[in-house]
Parts: C-alpha cells; structure tokens; sequence
C-alpha cells in the first residue's frame, strides 16, 4: 500500500478503507459460511450439510475447499463417483497454482496469506489421494486404488525431498492402505513392501504422537512374510509382536476379508493467535498473527463390527491414521518459516506506515490501522475430514451377511448401533465398507 504525495486526504482514506473492507470480507466469508454445514455434520446429516455446502458463497481463492468439502460430503452419501469428480478438482487446483503467482506472492506478503489461493495443507494434499483410493474401492475398482496410492508415494516422495523433517513424509496409514490395496491385487511382494514401511513409520510417529501399530498390522506382516518367503523376517516379527503363525493362520484360511474404514470425528479447526514479537532493528514491538490448530475431540472411542448369518462374526477397529494430530505436528514444523514470513509482513507494514506519516500525518494513520487490520493468519483449513481413520479387517467364509456397526464410548459402551445392510462376501476379493460419524456430543442409542 502505497500513498502517492498530493492524494487529497479523503482519498486516502476511501482507499484504505475499502481495502481494509475487502480483506477482511475476503479472509472471513469463508469460515463464517461454514458454521450451517458443520452443524449439521454434527448431527450426522451429510445431505443437509452438502445442501449448506452449495448455497454458500466462496472466493475464487478457496475454490480447492469447495471442492475437497464436497468431495467428502458426497462420500458420507455413497456417492463415490461424484466424490472423485470432486477430487480431481482439488487436485487440479494444486498443480496449476502450486508455482504461486507474482501477484499472489507480493499480496500476501503485504496484506496476509489468506491472499493466496489456498492448495491444502500436505496432509489435506494427501488425504485426497487417500480417500479417492477408498471410494475407488467401494466402487470395485481396483485398478483405479492402485494408481491412487501410487499418485500417494509419489507426493510422499516429493515432500521427504523438500521437508525431510516433516512428519508427513512418511505417513504410515498411507503405507497400509497400499499393502492392503496390493494384497487384494495378489502383488504380494509390493504388499510385504508396504507393510515393512508402514510399520516403520508408525514406529516414527509414535515418538510424535500416541498411535499404536495396529495389531492387525502386525499379523499381515507375519502372514505376508510367510507368503513371499521371508522366513528370517517372520520369525523377527513373531518375536517381537508376541505372536506364533500358526495362532492365526486357521483364522487366515477363511475364503476373503471383509474392510471396514471408520471415519471418526472431525478434523481439528484452524484458529488464529497474535503475538507481539520485538524488531531486531528498530527494538519496537511487532504484533504478528500466526494459526493453530484446535482440536475437536470426539466421543467415540472406536466401533465394533458384526457380520451374521448362521453365526456371528465380531471384530473392533483400531486406530490407523491420527489426522488432528498429524495436521498439528506438520503445522509445528512449519512455523518457524510462517513465523519469520509474518514478521517481515509486519516490519514492512510498519515502515510502509512511517513513510506515508512523513509526508501526512493522517494518511500514515490510515496505513497503520490498515496495518494492524488486515494483519490475520491463514485459518483456511478441509473442515470435513475426519478427526482419526479406524480399521477393522474381518476374515469370513465366503457367504451372504447381514452387517451392522456399534460405536462404543471410552468405557466400551455402546451409545449407537445401525445396520449397514446385506454384505455378500465372494473369494475373488476383499469387500470394502466405510462409516462415518461426525458428531462430537453423545446421541441416543438406536
């Protein structure tokens, strides 16, 4: 913002107003617009939710929200198709905006970062990937999973280039999903591959943040160890897991596998804090804004699925992807760069202020207050992705089920139970199923 000498002081003021307006406009539409679909996600209405979704006005700057919200609201509605249609918009965002422009580049740095068109964090980048291979496999598509999960190495790759540091580099639900994927493709030894990487990287988030290897994790890596030959590898993961083949190999020789993805909860919300940091140069206090992240915690402990028919089958889920905690610790190794982005911001605003006060006193109030105002984080954040993914793997005999879903509460009871209707389970693959619940209070057993 520049104030060119001469420019009466009513001019200078309607300009900077009205930039002032704008901003601020433009950084809070999208947020506030929101608040209708997340309520009734929270009540576990996706119909409404998505109808919320359409009616609201969005900027050209968030259309990669838009479509990555709509994505996963019509997922919630078993529209697979139309979810991947959604996505592919996403992604397209991304790569045309990735390299940001040179008018993007210069607003941000003199106003704020919510200037920019918004891409997805690396983990929303991911997670597209992720849930177009889940509704790929809900469609019994497999080959189209494949190409998913390999689209989700690549962009893993790229990103241990660029940030060997962040912690998504070597996301372990994204490993898992793919040796589950190759598995159910008879690719055995890309699977064993997988699996040895996702339990590794669970192995290194855990030292993040508290996640678990999944138990059922282990057994694949036992199973497949055994498959492709790796007899040495085997024992290791025998000892180490407390686990013997020959435990669960009569459970293994079941016909197929029945997988249930449990979304649970909702991802965390972005905020945004301010901070007064001291100017190396000047010695003056910069107040600087800077986001982070808010969690929303869910009620629901995890789920239990039931197949019957003659007999009952029963298995529970186990967390496979913590995506709260990995948006918050991927947001922390990052801010020492969005840090020093918005104290440079802030300096320049405060020397852009000084200057136009030299040659008007009014104008250079007018700039600081515009300073000061349009001074904001980035808050923009996939609002719709779930909290935590869960997994459940069933082994079955190859037969028709009637399939129902109870999600249990911290001390294992059951506050809501709902059938998930006919399963047919074949030997030629693996049978796909997903759930979501949004809601963060307790609702009445059904």
């Amino acid at each position: 913002m520049f104030i060119r000498e001469g420019l009466p002081l009513h001019s200078v003021a309607t300009i900077a107003m009205a930039g002032i307006f704008s901003v601020l406009c433009g950084c809070a539409s999208y947020s506030q617009s929101f608040h209708t679909v997340e309520h009734s996600l929270l009540n576990n209405d996706p119909a409404s939710a998505l109808a919320a979704l359409e009616k609201q006005s969005h900027s050209n700057r968030d259309l990669f929200l838009y479509a990555a919200n709509k994505a996963m609201l019509l997922r919630m509605l078993g529209k697979f198709r139309q979810s991947n249609e959604e996505i592919e918009k996403s992604k397209a965002i991304i790569e045309k905006y990735s390299a940001i422009s040179v008018s993007e580049q210069t607003s941000s740095f003199i106003i704020n970062d919510a200037t920019r068109t918004y891409i997805g964090t690396p983990v929303e980048q991911l997670m597209l990937h992720i849930y177009a291979a889940l509704n790929y496999l809900e469609m019994d598509d497999l080959d189209g999973a494949r190409v998913e999960i390999l689209q989700a190495d690549i962009r893993l790759r790229t990103l241990m280039q660029d940030d060997p540091n962040s912690p998504l580099s070597i996301d372990p639900f994204a490993r898992y999903l793919s040796g589950i994927i190759y598995e159910d493709l008879g690719e055995w030894s890309d699977a064993m591959i997988a699996y040895r990487k996702a339990y590794e990287a669970y192995q290194a988030h855990a030292a993040l943040y508290a996640i678990a290897i999944p138990k059922q994790l282990e057994r694949s890596l036992i199973l497949m160890a055994d498959k492709v030959g790796l007899d040495n590898e085997r024992q290791k993961y025998e000892d180490e897991f407390g686990l013997r083949l020959a435990d669960f190999q009569a459970v293994n020789n079941a016909d197929t596998e029945l997988v249930l993805i449990f979304n649970n909860g909702l991802a965390p919300i972005k905020r945004e804090t301010s901070i007064q940091i001291l100017e190396p140069d000047s010695g003056q206090l910069i107040r600087i804004s800077l986001p982070y992240y808010q969690k929303r915690d869910a009620i629901i402990a995890g789920a239990r699925l039931l197949l019957k028919n003659d007999r009952e089958l029963v298995t529970k889920t186990e967390k496979v992807e913590d995506i709260s905690s990995l948006e918050i610790e991927t947001l922390n190794s990052q801010m020492a760069a969005i840090t020093a982005r918005a104290l440079a911001r802030a300096v320049a605003k405060h020397k852009m202020a000084k200057e136009a006060g030299q040659q008007n006193g009014l104008a250079g109030l007018i700039v600081n207050i515009a300073g000061v105002l349009t001074e904001r984080a980035d808050t923009r954040s996939w609002l719709t992705l779930p909290a935590e993914i869960q997994i459940a793997r069933l082994r079955a005999p190859a037969a028709s089920y009637s399939a129902r879903i109870e999600l249990l509460d911290h001390n294992n009871n059951i506050i809501f139970q709902r059938s998930l209707g006919k399963v047919v389970l074949s030997t030629d693959r693996k049978y796909y199923l997903s759930f979501h619940w949004a809601s963060t209070s307790e609702t009445t057993k059904h």
